[in-house]
C-alpha cells in the first residue's frame, strides 16, 4: 500500500512541476484560483499518512525519516534549507561536536550526525550532534530516527526548551503547525512567530547549565527557534566567551536581526546574513572575529 501510495504522489509532483507549474505561471489568477484548492483537493487524493522514507537528496541523503507525508514531503525530497545543509557541510568535520537548538524532526541534526560520526585521523569516533527540542512528538520521532539510523551514541536527544534562564520550574511553549512550522517558548514578552497549535509547559535550561552539567561544549551551533534566538545567546554567555563556537541562525523579525547586529558586535563576532526577497525568516551565518569564516562564500544558489 505504502508503495503505491509513494508512486503516485511521486506522479503526482512531477505533473505539477511539470505541466502545471510552468502553465499557472504563465495566468496568476488562474494560479491564485489553483492555489486555494490546492490543499484541500490534496488532501483529499492522498490522505496524511506516517511512513518510513530515505531522503532523496542533500547532506542526509540515504538516511532513514518517519514523515507524514504529504505534509512533510519537502524533508523526504531534501529539499529542507539547502543553505544551512551546504554551511554545515562546509563547517562541520569528524569528531566535532554541533548542537542544533529547535531540531524539529531531525533533518539537520541526523546529516550532522552523519558528519561528526565519520572517522577522525585517529580512526576514532568522537562526534557528537546534540538535538535539543521541546515539544514530546518532535522528541519522540527524534529518538526513533537516532535509533533507525544507528546513531545511538552519535546523535544525543535533549527534550528541553533552550533560553536565557533556567528554572526548575516548566516554561510555556507554544506547539507548531505539523508539518510546517516548530513550536517555541512563549514567555518573558517572546511570542513564536509561526507556532499557532497548543499551549504546553516543558523542561527549560540554558546552554551555559548544559555545559556546566558535564557536557562537552560545542564547535557550531544551529539555532531555530521561531523567534526566541536571542535568549538562547544570552544563555550561552560563558560558552561564547570560552569556546567561540561558528552560528547558524534562523532570525524571524527586525527586532531581532537588529539585537543579533548588536550581539555581534559586543561578542566580537564576524557575521554573513542570508536575506531573501521576502526579507523574513533570514539566516545568520557568524563565527569568531579572530578566526576566518568556515563557511562557503556563497552558501545558496
Amino acid at each position: 500500500m505504502n508503495s503505491a501510495y509513494l508512486f503516485a504522489y511521486r506522479c503526482y509532483i512531477a505533473l505539477k512541476r511539470s505541466v502545471l507549474d510552468p502553465v499557472l505561471r504563465r495566468w496568476p489568477r488562474a494560479q491564485r484560483k489553483f492555489d486555494a484548492g490546492r490543499k484541500s483537493l490534496r488532501q483529499r487524493i492522498f490522505p496524511s499518512r506516517q511512513i518510513w522514507l530515505q531522503v532523496q537528496s542533500g547532506f542526509a541523503r540515504g538516511l532513514w525519516l518517519r514523515l507524514r507525508i504529504p505534509e512533510e514531503a519537502g524533508f523526504w525530497r531534501g529539499e529542507h534549507e539547502p543553505a544551512v545543509q551546504q554551511a554545515i557541510s562546509a563547517a562541520v568535520r569528524p569528531g566535532d561536536v554541533v548542537y542544533d537548538v529547535g531540531a524539529h524532526l531531525g533533518s539537520l541534526a541526523l546529516g550532522a550526525a552523519r558528519i561528526v560520526g565519520a572517522n577522525s585521523p585517529g580512526g576514532h569516533h568522537g562526534g557528537r550532534v546534540v538535538a535539543f527540542d521541546a515539544d514530546p512528538a518532535n522528541v519522540q520521532r527524534l529518538r526513533q530516527h537516532a535509533d533507525r539510523n544507528n546513531f545511538q551514541q552519535t546523535l544525543q536527544v535533549v527534550q528541553a526548551a533552550i533560553w536565557s534562564h533556567a528554572s526548575a520550574a516548566e516554561i510555556a511553549f507554544r506547539r507548531g503547525q505539523l508539518g510546517f512550522s516548530q513550536g517555541g517558548v512563549e514567555a518573558d514578552g517572546q511570542q513564536p512567530v509561526l507556532a499557532h497549535g497548543d499551549m504546553i509547559y516543558v523542561p527549560v535550561t540554558t546552554l551555559d547549565q548544559f555545559i556546566a552539567a558535564g557536557n562537552p561544549p560545542p564547535q557550531l551551533i544551529k539555532i531555530d527557534v521561531e523567534g526566541g534566538e536571542c535568549e538562547v545567546l544570552v544563555g550561552g554567555a560563558n560558552l561564547f566567551a570560552a569556546h567561540r563556537p561558528v552560528l547558524l541562525v534562523e532570525v524571524h523579525h527586525q527586532q531581532a536581526a537588529e539585537n543579533l547586529a548588536a550581539w555581534l558586535q559586543e561578542c566580537r563576532y564576524a557575521g554573513d546574513w542570508k536575506i531573501p526577497a521576502e526579507q523574513f525568516p533570514r539566516h545568520l551565518f557568524a563565527w569568531p572575529s579572530e578566526r576566518r569564516s568556515p563557511f562557503p562564500e556563497e552558501p545558496e544558489n
